[in-house]
């Protein structure tokens, strides 16, 4: 079982934001992805649909923020759109950087959120909006 404090905050983090199912999305210093859905089942969180998932993201975590990484957690809600009647999403972004041995996080605002979700990367932008989305 892989152990550092600094990845165990962030994962009380992540799992603090998943009613019933969410989906992490981490990308490394290099520019790798790596996905992984989140499932509560009372007062545990399971990461994936294999055992060791979670040791593998955490590994994939303190391997993969070498310099700083991000993370979007896209969580789903009970809500429901009254327009869409689609369920309503809640998106974070996290900063992740590298302090030593340890790995600090910062949560982005909703409103950096909603601006880096809606602007087009490339062109800089506006992005058609996402609809039942909530930024958290």
């Amino acid at each position: 079982m892989i152990q550092n404090n600094s990845v165990s905050s962030l994962l009380v983090e992540l799992e603090s934001h998943c009613q019933s199912t969410a989906i992490a999305t981490f990308l490394n210093s290099d520019g790798e992805v790596f996905v992984v859905d989140l499932n509560r089942e009372q007062q545990q969180v399971n990461y994936g649909y294999q055992p060791h998932i979670k040791q593998q993201f955490m590994l994939r975590l303190l391997k993969g923020v070498k310099t700083s990484a991000s993370i979007i957690l896209r969580s789903f809600t009970s809500e429901t759109d009254e327009y869409t009647k689609l369920p309503i999403k809640e998106l974070r972004g996290y900063i992740l950087k590298r302090q030593g041995d340890r790995i600090e996080y910062n949560k982005l605002s909703p409103q950096m959120m909603f601006a880096c979700h809606n602007t087009d990367a490339n062109t800089g932008q506006p992005r058609s909006l996402e609809q039942s989305v909530r930024y958290c």
